[in-house]
Protein backbone atom coordinates (compact mmCIF):
# COMPACT_ATOMS: atom_id res chain seq x y z
CA UNK A 1 0.00 0.00 0.00
CA UNK A 2 1.16 3.35 -1.05
CA UNK A 3 1.91 6.23 1.79
CA UNK A 4 -0.32 8.50 0.36
CA UNK A 5 -3.23 5.51 0.40
CA UNK A 6 -2.58 4.85 3.76
CA UNK A 7 -3.61 8.59 4.69
CA UNK A 8 -6.83 7.95 2.65
CA UNK A 9 -9.26 6.88 5.71
CA UNK A 10 -8.08 9.31 8.25
CA UNK A 11 -8.42 12.04 5.76
CA UNK A 12 -11.71 10.64 4.90
CA UNK A 13 -13.09 10.19 8.48
CA UNK A 14 -11.58 13.34 9.78
CA UNK A 15 -14.04 15.47 7.19
CA UNK A 16 -16.84 13.14 8.36
CA UNK A 17 -16.87 13.56 11.97
CA UNK A 18 -17.40 17.03 12.36
CA UNK A 19 -21.00 16.92 10.29
CA UNK A 20 -22.94 14.48 12.92
CA UNK A 21 -24.03 15.83 15.87
CA UNK A 22 -23.38 14.77 19.49
CA UNK A 23 -24.56 11.75 21.10
CA UNK A 24 -23.61 10.57 24.88
CA UNK A 25 -23.38 6.47 25.06
CA UNK A 26 -26.81 6.79 27.16
CA UNK A 27 -28.62 7.43 24.00
CA UNK A 28 -27.88 3.23 23.31
CA UNK A 29 -30.31 2.75 26.30
CA UNK A 30 -33.38 4.15 24.74
CA UNK A 31 -32.41 3.59 20.72
CA UNK A 32 -34.06 1.03 19.17
CA UNK A 33 -33.27 -0.42 15.40
CA UNK A 34 -36.27 2.13 13.83
CA UNK A 35 -34.48 4.86 15.74
CA UNK A 36 -31.05 4.16 14.00
CA UNK A 37 -33.35 4.27 10.50
CA UNK A 38 -33.32 7.98 11.33
CA UNK A 39 -30.72 9.33 12.92
CA UNK A 40 -27.37 10.26 12.38
CA UNK A 41 -24.50 11.21 15.02
CA UNK A 42 -21.04 10.87 16.23
CA UNK A 43 -20.04 9.85 19.80
CA UNK A 44 -17.38 8.51 22.05
CA UNK A 45 -17.91 5.08 23.30
CA UNK A 46 -16.79 2.28 25.39
CA UNK A 47 -16.40 -0.84 24.43
CA UNK A 48 -19.23 -1.93 25.44
CA UNK A 49 -21.45 0.84 23.58
CA UNK A 50 -19.48 0.23 20.36
CA UNK A 51 -20.38 -3.78 20.86
CA UNK A 52 -24.33 -2.53 21.54
CA UNK A 53 -24.76 -0.46 18.41
CA UNK A 54 -22.41 -3.09 16.28
CA UNK A 55 -25.35 -5.98 17.82
CA UNK A 56 -28.20 -3.79 16.82
CA UNK A 57 -26.83 -3.29 13.17
CA UNK A 58 -25.91 -7.54 13.24
CA UNK A 59 -29.37 -7.94 14.02
CA UNK A 60 -31.00 -5.84 11.37
CA UNK A 61 -29.42 -8.34 9.00
CA UNK A 62 -30.10 -11.32 10.91
CA UNK A 63 -33.68 -10.29 10.62
CA UNK A 64 -33.54 -9.25 6.72
CA UNK A 65 -31.26 -12.19 5.32
CA UNK A 66 -29.79 -12.01 1.92
CA UNK A 67 -30.50 -8.24 1.68
CA UNK A 68 -26.79 -6.49 2.82
CA UNK A 69 -23.08 -6.81 2.57
CA UNK A 70 -21.19 -6.60 5.47
CA UNK A 71 -17.83 -5.01 6.03
CA UNK A 72 -16.42 -5.50 9.60
CA UNK A 73 -13.26 -4.48 11.42
CA UNK A 74 -12.38 -6.60 14.50
CA UNK A 75 -9.12 -4.90 14.56
CA UNK A 76 -6.87 -7.91 15.41
CA UNK A 77 -8.33 -10.95 15.07
CA UNK A 78 -7.74 -12.06 18.30
CA UNK A 79 -11.24 -10.49 19.29
CA UNK A 80 -13.25 -12.36 16.84
CA UNK A 81 -13.40 -15.83 19.07
CA UNK A 82 -16.21 -13.92 21.57
CA UNK A 83 -18.12 -13.01 18.55
CA UNK A 84 -17.64 -16.41 16.58
CA UNK A 85 -21.10 -18.09 17.37
CA UNK A 86 -22.96 -14.72 15.96
CA UNK A 87 -20.82 -14.44 12.70
CA UNK A 88 -21.28 -18.24 12.26
CA UNK A 89 -24.84 -16.91 11.18
CA UNK A 90 -24.18 -13.61 9.92
CA UNK A 91 -22.24 -15.25 6.92
CA UNK A 92 -25.10 -17.27 6.37
CA UNK A 93 -27.61 -14.13 6.20
CA UNK A 94 -25.59 -11.94 4.36
CA UNK A 95 -24.48 -11.43 0.41
CA UNK A 96 -20.77 -11.25 1.27
CA UNK A 97 -19.06 -10.39 4.30
CA UNK A 98 -15.46 -9.02 4.89
CA UNK A 99 -13.95 -9.29 8.01
CA UNK A 100 -10.77 -6.43 8.69
CA UNK A 101 -8.04 -7.23 10.86
CA UNK A 102 -4.26 -8.17 11.52
CA UNK A 103 -3.95 -11.76 12.25
CA UNK A 104 -2.77 -11.67 15.60
CA UNK A 105 -4.32 -15.42 15.60
CA UNK A 106 -5.53 -16.94 12.05
CA UNK A 107 -8.52 -15.73 10.75
CA UNK A 108 -12.12 -17.48 10.96
CA UNK A 109 -13.06 -19.42 8.11
CA UNK A 110 -16.70 -18.62 7.13
CA UNK A 111 -18.73 -18.92 4.18
CA UNK A 112 -18.90 -15.84 1.65
CA UNK A 113 -16.26 -14.49 3.71
CA UNK A 114 -13.23 -12.22 2.05
CA UNK A 115 -10.65 -11.86 4.95
CA UNK A 116 -8.61 -8.63 4.49
CA UNK A 117 -5.12 -8.39 6.41
CA UNK A 118 -4.46 -4.44 7.88
CA UNK A 119 -1.53 -4.78 9.14
CA UNK A 120 0.83 -2.14 8.82
CA UNK A 121 -2.31 -0.34 7.75
CA UNK A 122 -4.35 2.75 9.32
CA UNK A 123 -7.30 0.56 9.60
CA UNK A 124 -5.78 -1.15 12.98
CA UNK A 125 -7.29 1.93 14.88
CA UNK A 126 -10.54 1.17 13.08
CA UNK A 127 -13.54 -0.35 14.50
CA UNK A 128 -16.63 -0.85 11.97
CA UNK A 129 -19.63 -2.34 10.96
CA UNK A 130 -21.24 -1.62 7.46
CA UNK A 131 -24.59 -3.22 6.49
CA UNK A 132 -24.85 -2.34 2.96
CA UNK A 133 -27.84 -3.15 0.20
CA UNK A 134 -31.37 -2.62 -1.00
CA UNK A 135 -32.82 -0.60 1.74
CA UNK A 136 -30.20 -1.65 4.19
CA UNK A 137 -27.53 1.21 4.76
CA UNK A 138 -26.30 1.14 8.24
CA UNK A 139 -22.87 2.63 8.99
CA UNK A 140 -20.63 2.40 12.07
CA UNK A 141 -17.29 3.83 11.79
CA UNK A 142 -14.97 4.83 14.64
CA UNK A 143 -11.12 5.43 15.76
CA UNK A 144 -9.70 4.10 18.78
CA UNK A 145 -8.59 7.17 21.50
CA UNK A 146 -4.78 6.20 21.42
CA UNK A 147 -3.92 5.61 25.13
CA UNK A 148 -1.72 8.30 25.74
CA UNK A 149 -4.97 10.26 25.20
CA UNK A 150 -6.89 8.56 27.96
CA UNK A 151 -6.33 9.04 31.71
CA UNK A 152 -4.35 6.30 33.37
CA UNK A 153 -6.77 3.25 33.88
CA UNK A 154 -9.65 4.19 31.43
CA UNK A 155 -10.97 1.38 29.35
CA UNK A 156 -10.54 1.34 25.92
CA UNK A 157 -12.87 3.91 24.13
CA UNK A 158 -13.61 5.22 20.34
CA UNK A 159 -14.64 7.96 18.73
CA UNK A 160 -16.50 8.26 15.70
CA UNK A 161 -20.03 8.30 14.25
CA UNK A 162 -23.27 6.67 13.08
CA UNK A 163 -25.31 6.75 9.95
CA UNK A 164 -28.38 5.19 8.27
CA UNK A 165 -27.20 7.30 5.30
CA UNK A 166 -26.62 5.24 2.11
CA UNK A 167 -24.08 7.94 0.57
CA UNK A 168 -22.02 7.51 3.63
CA UNK A 169 -21.94 3.44 3.76
CA UNK A 170 -20.86 3.89 0.34
CA UNK A 171 -18.52 6.29 0.51
CA UNK A 172 -16.83 4.02 2.72
CA UNK A 173 -17.12 0.98 0.93
CA UNK A 174 -15.47 2.83 -1.99
CA UNK A 175 -12.22 3.90 0.76
CA UNK A 176 -12.28 0.43 1.54
CA UNK A 177 -12.02 -0.82 -2.24
CA UNK A 178 -9.60 1.85 -3.24
CA UNK A 179 -7.21 0.39 -0.33
CA UNK A 180 -7.81 -3.23 -0.98
CA UNK A 181 -8.79 -3.19 -4.89
CA UNK A 182 -7.94 -6.78 -5.07
CA UNK A 183 -10.31 -7.77 -2.20
CA UNK A 184 -13.11 -5.44 -1.39
CA UNK A 185 -15.28 -4.90 -4.81
CA UNK A 186 -16.55 -1.88 -6.27
CA UNK A 187 -19.56 -1.08 -4.24
CA UNK A 188 -23.07 -0.43 -6.17
CA UNK A 189 -24.24 3.21 -5.63
CA UNK A 190 -26.96 3.99 -3.94
CA UNK A 191 -28.98 4.91 -6.68
CA UNK A 192 -28.67 1.46 -8.63
CA UNK A 193 -29.19 -0.69 -5.48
Amino acid sequence: MKPMERNILTQFFGKLLPLFPPRAEAFLKHARVEDLQHVNFRYIFTVEGMTEISHIIENFVLANPRTADMHVSFQMFSRFADQAERYQELAKAVEGLWLYGVPDVPPPQLPRTTIVDTSGTPLERYWFVIAYGPGVHMTLLAEEVSPEDRFPNEPRMYEGFYTFDPNFAYKVIDVLHMLFPEQVRQPVPPELL
